[in-house]
């Protein structure tokens, strides 16, 4: 099989745009003009580093792991490694930032928090914090960041970007956890929409059935369609359906496997059943796909 390049054109995309005083390596890099970023595809695409998207002014319409927000600066929003990215619109005055970070950069800074797991899981939940403008003290780390990057002096400047990020992350779980306090805790439902969730992102490749899904969380397929119409307002097939798709996408656009290859890395029983599978849900076939790409 061809080894993959994976998310290689949003990733080389982010490259071309971000200037030598907006990175330090590949560990962390700004970029001024999020709409640009989003601007490149309207495709879902699976995001490899974390990425806080710091909102001044206007809306946005994005979809994080199949799930919809609407989004009113100002505010910010973070997602993390593996998750599925897709902006959807956004108003014509939109001003945002994005600052990206390297898995090996963000992994060191939540061990060093002490709160990996509360603090991902709260992110999953609900990745977004609107904020009056009185609160908004991200784009001043934002600033402080490239303040830092743009610096002639060379030393340190890593273990810098580490601690300013840090407080970034500190002042995000301190205003998540405010936000947390007021909000109603979790039912049952987002609960098991969570847990689905987690078991399409494992088992995606593999399953395409409802029944399995349902034999995993001890409940009929029924209840479980139901329950996620009643969170999301579409059924647990449609979002089944949506996340293949937007794997199916992803590697056609992003790694140099064939159709034939793709049809076996998500498990269907030939090219034809995958073409016929790719075709009903975006009204063409995956060799048009890649070329319109």
């Amino acid at each position: 099989m061809t080894d993959r390049i994976p998310y290689i054109k949003w990733r080389s995309y982010i490259d071309e745009i971000t200037p030598a005083d907006h990175r330090i390596g590949s560990d962390i890099l700004l970029i001024d003009n999020a709409e640009s970023l989003a601007q490149s595809s309207y495709e879902p695409f699976r995001v490899d580093m974390t990425m806080a998207l710091i909102y001044d002014k206007g809306w946005a319409d994005i979809r994080i792991n199949m799930r919809d927000y609407h989004v009113e600066a100002p505010a910010v929003i973070v997602i993390i490694k593996d998750q599925v990215y897709q902006p959807i619109a956004h108003s014509e005055d939109i001003s945002s930032k994005v600052i990206l970070m390297s898995s090996s950069f963000s992994d060191s800074l939540f061990v060093n928090m002490g709160e990996t797991l509360p603090l991902q899981s709260a992110i999953i939940r609900d990745p977004v914090i609107t904020m009056t403008n009185e609160e908004n003290v991200f784009g001043q780390f934002y600033q402080l960041l490239l303040n830092v990057m743009s610096s002639p002096r060379q030393e340190y400047k890593l273990e810098v970007a580490k601690h300013l990020t840090l407080s970034f992350f500190y002042g995000y779980s301190n205003m998540k956890h405010e936000v947390q306090e007021v909000e109603r805790a979790s039912t049952r439902q987002e609960e098991i929409f969570n847990e689905f969730i987690k078991l399409l992102e494992t088992h995606h490749k593999r399953e395409r059935e409802i029944g399995f899904y349902a034999g995993k969380m001890c409940m009929t397929p029924k209840y479980l369609s139901t329950v996620i119409k009643e969170v999301t307002g579409r059924t647990a097939l449609d979002m089944i359906e949506e996340y293949v798709i937007s794997e199916c996408k992803a590697l056609l656009m992003s790694t140099t496997m064939n159709v034939q290859q793709i049809s076996d890395e998500l498990n269907f029983p030939s090219q034809s059943v995958f073409g016929k599978y790719f075709k009903r849900l975006t009204g063409m076939s995956p060799k048009e796909y890649r070329k319109n790409l």
